[in-house]
Formats: structure tokens, C-alpha cells, sequence
């Protein structure tokens, strides 16, 4: 079952985050600094999470920011996090999530749907070419 993200399901989701950010061997945020985050995420009116359910347990999880653009002339989505934890990966869980949210974006009026990764992470840059997404731009970053 795919539904809206609460505050109760932090656990979950952070054991989600975790596993992640141990694959990207990135430091692990403090699970109360995640908490804040989440919060505060929740409580913003642009920002959407959902969740896929099952037996209770959290297995996935995706988040997007709403923004208004100029240049498209209307909002835009980004996809910021898609996680599936590891033991379901493999199902199509994160395609479920994916597919959920463009048309979540569609029914809000957005003009487009971004995601990023980087850019030797070959196995989700094929993942988003097979839900339609197409490489174009360079994304820049600077660390603070």
C-alpha cells in the first residue's frame, strides 16, 4: 500500500535514510537531528513523502519539493530521496513509488518532474531512463 509519510513512521524512515546514506558512504546522520528534519519537512506545504506498506513495515519511501519556475511557467518537482530497503529490492517498489508521484505531480498541475544522482551511480540512472526520465543539464554543486 502506498500512502502519505507521517511523523510516527521516523523510525522506519530512518533506518531507510541510514541504509542509504551507508551505500553512498556518506557520514549517518544522528537520528535526532533526523527527526528535526523530518518535522520540519512535514510541516513545510511543499514537501510530499510517501511510503509503501506492508505488514506495517515501512519498504520504501520517496520525497519531492514543489517549487514555481519561471522559466516552465509553472511548478516543478524534484524527487530528493528514493530508498527501498534492501531486502526488498528488486520488486518494484521503487517503480510503484516513482510512477505514484508523476502522478501525484500530474493531478498538482506540475510541468515536470526532476531527479538527480550522481553520476556513476549507473544502476539508478538506467532505473529513472526506464520511468521515462531523461538525462539533460549538468547539476553543480557546492558544499557549505
Amino acid at each position: 500500500m502506498i500512502r502519505i509519510a507521517a511523523e510516527s513512521d521516523g523510525p522506519q524512515l530512518y533506518r531507510l535514510i541510514a541504509q542509504l546514506q551507508r551505500l553512498a558512504k556518506v557520514e549517518v546522520v544522528p537520528e535526532a537531528q533526523f527527526r528535526r528534519q523530518l518535522r520540519r519537512a512535514l510541516a513545510d506545504p511543499r514537501f510530499r513523502a510517501f511510503v509503501v506498506e506492508e505488514s506495517g513495515v515501512v519498504r520504501g519511501v520517496i520525497t519531492l519539493w514543489l517549487r514555481e519556475n519561471l522559466f516552465h511557467g509553472g511548478r516543478v518537482a524534484l524527487i530528493d530521496e528514493l530508498i527501498v530497503e534492501e531486502g526488498s529490492r528488486g520488486r518494484g517498489i521503487g517503480g510503484r513509488l516513482v510512477e505514484h508521484v508523476v502522478e501525484h505531480c500530474t493531478r498538482l498541475g506540475c510541468t515536470e518532474v526532476e531527479v538527480s544522482t550522481e553520476a556513476d551511480n549507473l544502476e539508478a540512472r538506467a532505473f529513472y531512463a526506464r520511468h521515462g526520465f531523461i538525462e539533460q543539464g549538468v547539476l553543480l554543486e557546492r558544499e557549505l
